[in-house]
């Protein structure tokens, strides 16, 4: 059933607060004119586009209108000519009311009150994929199934081993596709549900698939101004490099010869930066690792299915490599020499400690993941919960390179490193050692999909492999976490 509202001054709808229906730099007054026609239609033959209509008052001071969804503002309208507007809402829950808001904007900066309509899409069952089947060669897995016949497919949904972060769409009437190096010595779940309207998906159908061990070649990038790992301009860099050496199976490259290596033979590739006044931006990065042809061979590299650990100052190509939007790179950045402290540098694994005992924000405990595999967690610094130490007191580089996750917000999520997981397809490992609530994101671990394979980016400062001052009585910590990465990614 349509229904039309008048949102009057100071009453507020659907728990939102009534500050959403006043935006900054306006004045509510209830005797200006608001909207009229205020109208909406369904689209039909599969689809569930709805369509919002409603024109401006004639008065000569208007200046546009401001549309709110459930008390939230989704745009802002500009004067038109025929003072006659549409705005088309995609996704619409079914079975749920939604209400939309339209207020008028004035040129002496006041909004009148707004006139509302809300709408519910019926509840729908939709039909899903049949005859799935899976078929192992080496690491990767093709799942193959028949497409239903109702109206309005428009792809299919794939998720792993039921974790919602890690599924994935593939656009068109697909019936079948090739997930690439999934990890080995494992049987994994992968759900297949069909996608009605982009937005909608039917219930999942599961099959299994067992991938056995293949002896995997690790390769570590070398930038270009470095022939050999010993020439290597900073002593963090080549501290890891000569570690990486030192173990089985490992590789170096040049960013030149990206293209020679097989992600079928060459599973994980590591590229760590870590420079003193090196200036933030991934078109910074030295020797030729932001070189166009450098970024179009590890798109290739990973959407072929290799695996990325993006360490340090590395971690800004998950910009150019499509790991993030272009409008969500790294912003916590240091490059400075460094200094001495008495204190300990730890990660937490808590995120939203300070939700713990229940609130609107989420607790999220990264303990159990596999890269903490066999890490002790120590109580440091007066901390009310145990985190991961890496580096002790003496001479640390501060070369933070992370997300800053309160730029974002919390969109329609829990929190904002809930929103930064869903808009990413990933999932937050670790915050600063001292963080307790969500604005870090200094650790991260993103999923493979459709467009690239898999990515751990470490971002933390205390991710730093030679301490300046001596010796670091963290250093295992420090070299079991890159094992244990590497060893997750392969």
């Amino acid at each position: 059933m349509k229904k039309l509202i008048y949102i009057a001054a100071g009453f507020c709808l659907m728990a939102a607060s009534c500050s959403e229906f006043t935006p900054t730099g306006y004045s509510e007054k209830e005797d200006l004119a608001t909207v009229s026609s205020l109208d909406y239609s369904v689209a039909g033959n599969g689809s569930h586009a709805v369509q919002i209509k409603w024109t401006l008052p004639a008065d000569k001071d208007v200046t546009g209108c401001i549309l709110y969804r459930n008390a939230q503002e989704i745009e802002r309208f500009d004067l038109t000519p025929t003072r006659e507007y549409i705005y088309t809402a995609l996704g619409t829950p079914l079975g749920q009311e939604v209400l939309y808001t339209v207020k008028v904007t004035y040129a002496d900066g006041s909004i009148s009150t707004g006139k509302s309509i809300t709408y519910t899409l019926p509840e729908e069952t939709f039909e899903g994929v049949t005859n799935l089947k899976s078929d192992v060669d080496g690491r990767s897995v093709t799942l193959s199934w028949t497409l239903p016949t109702q109206v309005g497919v428009t792809g299919v949904r794939i998720m792993t081993n039921g974790v919602e972060s890690s599924a994935f769409i593939v656009d068109g009437q697909v019936t079948s596709y090739t997930l690439k190096a999934q990890p080995m010595e494992a049987t994994h779940t992968y759900t297949v549900e069909a996608v009605y309207d982009t937005y909608y998906f039917s219930p999942g159908v599961d099959v299994k698939a067992t991938i056995p061990y293949v002896e995997p070649n690790i390769l570590f990038l070398l930038p270009s101004d470095a022939a050999t790992y010993n020439d290597l301009k900073d002593d963090d860099e080549l501290a890891a490099a000569q570690w990486f050496a030192q173990q089985p199976n490992t590789y170096f490259c040049h960013p030149s010869e990206i293209a020679d290596y097989d992600p079928a033979l060459y599973s994980v590739m590591w590229i760590m930066v870590d420079r003193v006044d090196l200036p933030l931006g991934w078109e910074n990065l030295p020797g030729d690792i932001a070189a166009p042809e450098t970024i179009e061979a590890l798109k290739s590299y990973s959407a072929n299915g290799g695996s990325l650990f993006l360490s340090n100052m590395a971690t800004q190509l998950t910009v150019p490599l499509e790991f993030v939007p272009k409008n969500m790179p790294p912003t916590v950045y240091g490059n400075g020499a460094g200094g001495s402290g008495d204190d300990v540098w730890s990660i937490n694994l808590y995120l939203g400690w300070d939700y713990k005992a229940g609130a609107d924000q989420g607790f999220y405990d990264r303990t159990e993941h596999a890269i903490f595999k066999d890490l002790t967690l120590e109580v440091v610094n007066g901390y009310p919960y145990p985190s991961l130490p890496l580096i002790g007191p003496g001479v640390r580089e501060d070369h933070n390179c992370l997300w800053d996750c309160n730029i974002y917000g919390k969109g329609t999520q829990r929190d904002v490193v809930k929103n930064f997981e869903v808009t990413t397809n990933s999932l937050v490992l670790a915050t600063w050692g001292q963080v307790r609530d969500h604005c870090i994101a200094g650790m991260v671990d993103f999923y493979g999909n459709a467009v690239h394979g898999r990515c751990v980016a470490m971002g933390l400062a205390a991710y730093e492999w030679n301490q300046n001052s001596g010796v670091n009585p963290y250093q295992g910590n420090i070299i079991k976490l890159t094992e244990n990465i590497i060893n997750y990614l392969k």
